[in-house]
């Protein structure tokens, strides 16, 4: 589709971006913003069109820094619709209870999709008023962009569920098991009258759509609830590639998510900013992603490979240490830390995840 060479602005600092996504617009804005004219082709109708208003969760425990405050740092203010999360609680194959707490925000709870209050709406407002120019229905093949952020080209992770109206508040549920989420997790989020429930899989489970009445039957043991209005969504999540050349790939279209949870909207705020950053101070973007954004990649590869490897007990390893720990995102973070070890068997653990 493209070949694989850096493609240097020209003389009137014009830009191409392929892909509207969270980590294109991020790009689109960095750049706008040191007075590039910017331009983002799309291939489909609109941004965020993939989603319906989905809960989704901006990860606050792979870095010590706030998610907020690292926003800020890369020109994203926060004046989006967000709602910090100091508590979840998860449940084994037994229902057994494990508390997460933590004087720290865990996660953030943000809305994807086209319409308004969205973090996808809100970059395109923020970008449209900057000058960057949008092109959608576009034959992305046919631009030679100095950006890719395509998104996934061959799925990882899988994610399938609703979204619907409910009587619930403010609450974030997560079951571990095998009958419910084979290789994965189901989740419940809900806050303010709505609620997301998903089930997130390996990508060799075909028949990942079952599980979501079964996810949907689970959390009914839980929790009391209601479930109005319901609309399907899905999604996928990419296998982190590990390159070193070429044009700047950023999000999942480099790969540049958890492996473990799923997680990826910290990593496409964090590499859009980086391509923007290798083109306005004419830098090396694999260079500056090796140094920020892939040791917490291959970590998330090698955890999740440990995780298949040990099964339920990867789960009991795995969550009871958090709950058991006195802050939980910190004993997060831990996990996450590319220490020497992961390292060291990273190269070996990459060959045999599948």
């Amino acid at each position: 589709m493209w070949q694989n060479e850096v493609k240097m602005p020209g003389k009137n600092r014009s830009i191409s971006i392929a892909g509207a996504g969270i980590s294109g617009m991020t790009a689109a804005i960095n750049l706008a913003l040191n007075n590039f004219k910017v331009e983002v082709f799309d291939r489909r109708s609109t941004i965020g069109s993939q989603a319906r208003g989905d809960f989704q969760g901006l990860e606050n425990w792979t870095s010590p820094q706030d998610a907020l405050v690292f926003l800020k740092q890369i020109n994203i203010d926060t004046a989006f619709y967000h709602e910090p999360f100091k508590e979840c609680v998860h449940y084994d194959y037994k229902l057994n209870k494990y508390n997460m707490h933590s004087d720290k925000v865990g996660f953030y709870l943000i809305r994807r999709g086209s319409m308004e209050n969205t973090i996808d709406s809100y970059l395109y407002n923020k970008a449209i008023n900057l000058g960057v120019q949008f092109h959608f229905n576009s034959d992305i093949g046919e631009i030679n962009p100095n950006i890719i952020a395509t998104g996934y080209e061959k799925p990882f992770l899988i994610a399938t569920g609703i979204n619907f109206d409910t009587n619930l508040e403010k609450i974030a549920l997560g079951i571990f098991d095998d009958k419910v989420a084979p290789g994965g997790y189901a989740y419940l989020l809900g806050l303010n009258g709505h609620g997301t429930i998903a089930v997130v899989s390996k990508h060799t489970n075909h028949e990942i759509n079952k599980f979501v009445p079964i996810a949907i039957e689970r959390f009914s043991k839980i929790i009391n609830f209601d479930i109005k209005n319901s609309i399907k969504f899905g999604g996928c999540g990419a296998r982190f590639k590990d390159l070193h050349s070429g044009i700047p790939r950023t999000g999942e279209s480099a790969g540049f998510q958890d492996a473990m949870w799923g997680f990826g909207l910290r990593m496409a705020f964090h590499s859009g900013y980086l391509a923007a950053k290798s083109i306005i101070e004419n830098k090396n973007y694999w260079d500056l992603v090796k140094k920020e954004i892939v040791p917490y990649c291959r970590t998330s590869i090698v955890n999740r490979f440990i995780y298949d490897v040990i099964k339920a007990r990867g789960f009991k390893f795995v969550i009871s240490s958090m709950a058991n720990s006195d802050d939980s995102v910190q004993r997060a973070n831990q996990l996450y830390a590319p220490v020497p070890w992961k390292r060291i068997i990273y190269p070996i653990v990459n060959r045999l995840l599948k």
